[in-house]
């Protein structure tokens, strides 16, 4: 679909009659407009809107120290909309962190178990102890033998064998120890170690992300149209940021009367003409909300459109133009044959003047769905067989202009002996006798 550019518009329309006849032959490319079968349409008005809005709101309670965007301002996914004050937390996070790291040392040094180093002390006390157990053994073996002979008194028999018995227990905790430093510690011990640092790990993580909401980003790629808070402001926790709006798609939200709904399917292919924009947007059928309005028995229903180039905007006045009818042969055009004028489509059409020469002008039509790379209108100027113009009509008017009907390659064609008669004009019938 083309537009017509208006400023040769405004030269054309004051143009006389004597210099319309010295203006040149506009070479124009040529098809012919065809019946073919589409469903009936409806067009309803509606108003544009964001995909996705969201009122960005924070999680935690703080001071306002930047905020980086301003209303109007484009963001991407990601970007910081608002910064809040985060002393305490990143200090309590130092402080969470080297805890952490203390008691992680400890969980591994016990998964390590016992070094070297103390297995071999432990292992030189047991044999220390043993020898010494021994030396008492040898002595109280001794003692025994006297004390049988009567040659030892009460006191030596007694003395060494405590000094036995002390050495037998020596000798049984330093067995003890080395078995428990070869062991190393104890399943029981580690997990301990395991779940309290585990712990404190929860407790970083619990401040790591206090600390990280201290920032707001943009949850999407839009544009921010309000701000709700300033620097130096206290916001509670919940407490609105910014409204930011997703600019990517657009939606047009019209009111289908409820005997239009049934013939009208998610996909389904849609067109929407911009008032703004002045022009028309390929559009799909996005959303159909089953609940009709209980007043004006209409149902919402919600048109997608692409919004790449960043034209449209929310609150814009739009119609759309939506399948609504069972499928009927109707009059249908190729789409570069469709051009905006003055806000409404139009088709340039080809009629023979009166000598013989041929002639364009544009003439209002009504379009319908697409059909392929064709679409459908409704116009009593233009029915099947009609040749319009599909090249060349971006420099057609209003009133009639001289063309010349050539192929893509700009070769003249020889058009047919009869074609349709200009706007507001009966095609002349054929005299008696002639075909």
């Amino acid at each position: 679909m083309r537009i017509v550019n208006p400023r040769m518009i405004g030269i054309g329309l004051t143009l006389t009659t004597g210099v319309l006849a010295q203006m040149p032959v506009t070479k124009v490319v040529v098809a012919e407009a065809r019946m073919q079968e589409a469903p009936t349409t409806i067009s309803l008005v509606g108003t544009v809107k964001a995909v996705r809005r969201s009122l960005v709101s924070s999680e935690m309670g703080g001071l306002v120290i930047e905020m980086p965007v301003r209303q109007g301002d484009r963001v991407k996914a990601g970007d910081v909309l608002c910064r809040l004050n985060s002393d305490t937390i990143r200090l309590g996070l130092m402080g969470a962190r080297a805890r952490l790291g203390s008691l992680e040392s400890r969980l591994q040094e016990l998964r390590n178990g016992s070094r070297p180093e103390e297995i071999t002390r432990s292992k030189a006390l047991l044999d220390e102890a043993t020898a010494e157990f021994e030396r008492w053994q040898f002595e109280m073996t001794r003692i025994e033998k006297l004390h049988e002979d009567r040659d030892s008194n009460a006191k030596e028999y007694t003395d060494t064998r405590m000094q036995f018995i002390a050495a037998d227990r020596r000798k049984a905790a330093a067995e003890a120890l080395f078995e428990m430093t070869r062991k190393g510690p104890r399943d029981e011990v580690v997990t301990q170690a395991a779940h309290m640092a585990s712990e404190q790990q929860a407790v970083v993580d619990r401040l790591q992300k206090d600390f990280d909401k201290t920032t707001i980003h943009s949850p999407f790629h839009g544009a921010v149209v309000e701000l709700t808070t300033e620097v130096g402001e206290w916001v509670s926790i919940g407490g609105r940021i910014a409204h930011v709006i997703d600019l990517s798609k657009m939606l047009v939200r019209v009111d289908v009367p409820e005997s239009s709904l049934p013939h009208i399917q998610e996909g389904a292919a849609a067109r929407v003409y911009v008032d703004a924009l002045r022009k028309s947007v390929d559009g799909t059928v996005k959303h159909i909300i089953r609940q009709a309005d209980d007043r004006a028995r209409t149902f919402p229903v919600e048109v997608e459109l692409d919004n790449e180039a960043g034209m449209l905007a929310g609150g814009m006045f739009a119609r759309a133009t939506l399948p609504a009818g069972p499928v009927m042969q109707v009059v249908t055009v190729p789409k570069d044959s469709i051009v905006e004028h003055a806000g409404t489509p139009h088709v340039a059409i080809v009629f023979p003047d009166k000598d013989g020469t041929l002639s364009g002008v544009l003439v209002p039509v009504t379009t319908g769905v697409d059909v392929g790379t064709w679409i459908s209108i409704i116009s009593d100027k233009v029915q099947s067989g009609t040749r319009v113009i599909v090249r060349g009509n971006e420099r057609m008017l209003p009133f009639p202009a001289a063309v010349e009907i050539v192929d893509e390659r700009g070769t003249p064609v020889a058009g047919p002996k009869e074609a349709a008669a200009p706007p507001g004009e009966a095609r002349p019938k054929p005299e008696a006798g002639k075909s």
